[in-house]
């Protein structure tokens, strides 16, 4: 397992098939909730935009659905380390 600290010291846990690139982390700031709004991030993976708006002070509950178990598992193991109680990982498939 890996580990990445964003600007603000937020940590991202990876793994082998469940990483990140350039154009999550674009689309986290181009999509970025205001402070306290309601968010949803679809297809989360290890949960990189959540935890991007996090660190760029966003406090307002998110919903982060990941259809993998491995990458959903990272970010849940991320929240529960971090204590980000307002990001809430779920494991399911959106059509369900």
């Amino acid at each position: 397992m890996g580990v990445e600290i964003l600007d603000h010291g937020t940590r991202v846990l990876t793994a082998p098939g469940a990483t990140f690139g350039t154009d999550a982390l674009l689309l986290a700031r181009f999509a970025q909730p205001r402070r306290n709004e309601r968010a949803l991030d679809l297809c989360s993976g290890c949960g990189i935009v959540s935890l991007v708006w996090h660190d760029r002070g966003h406090r307002g509950p998110c919903t982060a659905l990941e259809l993998q178990p491995e990458g959903s598992a990272l970010l849940a193991a991320a929240v529960e380390e971090q204590q980000l109680t307002h990001i809430i990982p779920v494991c399911a498939d959106l059509r369900t």
